[in-house]
């Protein structure tokens, strides 16, 4: 059972990094831009859209908050 819940816990770090993925895209902004703005480096940030890395609430936040969006907008995927 704890596999199983690994394994859906990847899937939606990768829908996650590809919801954020698709707004920076249709925002035209840079994974550089995105990563200044959020005051990450910009490898860090690659993680997140690749669903490699499990972000805080205070990531999200400052990502939410460089694409001029709610959080809430993260999750919708």
């Amino acid at each position: 059972m704890y596999e199983e819940n690994q394994h859906s816990d990847k899937q939606y770090l990768i829908a996650l990094g590809k919801k954020i993925k698709e707004i920076r895209l249709q925002k035209k902004i840079t994974q550089t831009e995105i990563a200044y703005r959020c005051g990450f480096d910009k490898s860090n940030y690659n993680t997140i859209e690749a669903g490699k890395r499990n972000p805080t609430i205070i990531s999200l936040l400052k990502i939410a908050n460089a694409l001029d969006i709610t959080i809430i907008d993260l999750f919708k995927f």
